[in-house]
């Protein structure tokens, strides 16, 4: 949100060189998960069997047969969901590590001016036994000298900056030659509040430009546009994404036709405007017994900070626009925009499935937007599924989210790349 990218964009140690993210290697697991229902991404499964060789999944079915050899886990109770991704994150050292420990294997970074294209690529292209969340990233985003979220710059520092629309094919080839998966752009004057002081931002002609030349990159164009005008702008200069829900007001049948013209979908971020609502989504789930044990410092202080301005109607408005995009067939992908106060990375997504279930979704409607849909828009390989072939990225539960989502939180274990996950946190710095 625009009052808050100081929360991530310049935290403290976010230029420091990231910890490794291999441990030892050995010899991909295989294991079997017996008796299980299986939430595979798109449906659910009952009383199945799953086999995991060598890290990926070789079979999974209500009579998929176990091979003698291998360990089976007794999976009766239990839910198996594929590793969730959060569509809608900003990394800093540490912060897969965090995300891995709530069973979100896979992070899609917005914004990071700390960026490690080369060591994210390595990982996700490998199969090792890590102890951080594969990641993609749009390295540094596309706005004007003064603009969104530049506003919260450090004394002394300088980012690049859009000079004009006819400067966009250069910038734009710029962040693709430093590794971006996708170009990130800001339409941001801060219209959305009442006691706004404006903001320099994109002209339309920019916008226009700038995503015309991540197309021609074979980039997808995710736009930062909080202001239903925005989000209109970015939509009819052919945007790929917007990369919140709106808020300030709610989005008319007008709206929601030109978002299904254009085929662009949404990152949620809902919980982020639970918190400038004055909500206490965050620091509730922080206290919870299935949560609080495996909380890093940083997860905890993330989630239990306030934002010091809170406009009350963006919660209601975000919950009513989530359910009319996801009515309208708007691809709707589960994002937390951690850490914004009142989110933290890997348990805020937790949180932002219950909030896509209040806003109407169905659990299984809210899960797909945490698995299966944002693999398959972002290309991300075979991730977000449970089927023959895709990595053994598993989250397996107490209980049944397909029926009532909070038992996500009741997490029995993890695995990335079929490697069981150690949850244990971080000692206090």
């Amino acid at each position: 949100m625009s009052r808050v990218f100081a929360t991530w964009v310049f935290m403290v140690g976010a230029f420091c060189s990231a910890t490794a993210v291999a441990r030892t290697e050995s010899a991909a697991p295989s294991f079997a998960i017996r008796d299980v229902r299986v939430f595979d991404g798109m449906r659910t499964i009952e009383r199945a069997n799953i086999v995991v060789v060598d890290g990926r999944i070789a079979a999974v079915g209500r009579r998929a047969p176990i091979p003698p050899h291998i360990t089976a886990i007794d999976g009766r109770g239990r839910t198996l969901l594929p590793g969730l991704i959060d569509a809608h994150v900003h990394v800093f050292p540490g912060a897969q590590a965090d995300a891995l420990r709530f069973g979100v294997t896979t992070e899609l970074d917005m914004f990071d001016v700390a960026r490690h294209f080369v060591k994210w690529r390595a990982q996700r292209s490998s199969m090792p036994d890590t102890r951080d969340a594969d990641t993609w990233g749009a390295g540094l985003g596309v706005t004007v000298s003064g603009g969104a979220p530049l506003q919260h710059l450090p004394p002394g520092m300088r980012l690049p900056t859009l000079a004009s629309a006819g400067d966009a094919q250069r910038f734009v080839d710029a962040r693709v030659a430093e590794g971006s998966d996708y170009i990130k752009l800001f339409i941001e004057n801060l219209s959305e509040y009442a006691d706004h002081h404006s903001l320099p931002t994109l002209s339309p002609a920019e916008v226009c430009a700038v995503i015309a030349a991540a197309h021609r990159d074979h980039r997808l164009a995710i736009v930062h546009a909080q202001a239903e005008w925005a989000a209109r702008e970015a939509i009819g200069c052919g945007a790929d994404a917007i990369a919140h829900m709106i808020p300030d007001q709610r989005v008319g049948k007008d709206f929601l036709a030109l978002a299904a013209r254009h085929h662009v979908f949404f990152e949620t971020t809902d919980d982020v405007w639970a918190d400038a609502s004055g909500l206490d989504l965050a620091r509730t789930l922080a206290a919870d017994p299935r949560v609080a044990p495996y909380l890093s410092q940083t997860q905890r202080e993330s989630l239990t900070q306030r934002d010091p301005h809170t406009v009350a109607h963006f919660f209601p408005v975000v919950l009513a626009n989530t359910k009319a995009l996801y009515d309208a067939g708007i691809p709707i992908l589960a994002g937390t925009d951690s850490p914004n106060p009142g989110s933290a990375h890997g348990i805020a997504l937790h949180e932002e499935l219950q909030i896509l279930v209040e806003a109407g979704l169905t659990p299984i409607e809210a899960l797909r937007a945490a698995t299966s849909v944002p693999a398959r828009i972002f290309h991300l390989g075979r991730r977000g599924r449970i089927a023959p072939g895709y990595r053994a990225d598993l989250l397996l539960v107490d209980g049944d989210p397909t029926h009532r989502i909070g038992d996500t939180l009741s997490i029995d274990r993890i695995w990335m790349n079929g490697y069981p996950v150690d949850r244990r946190p971080p000692p206090p710095h």
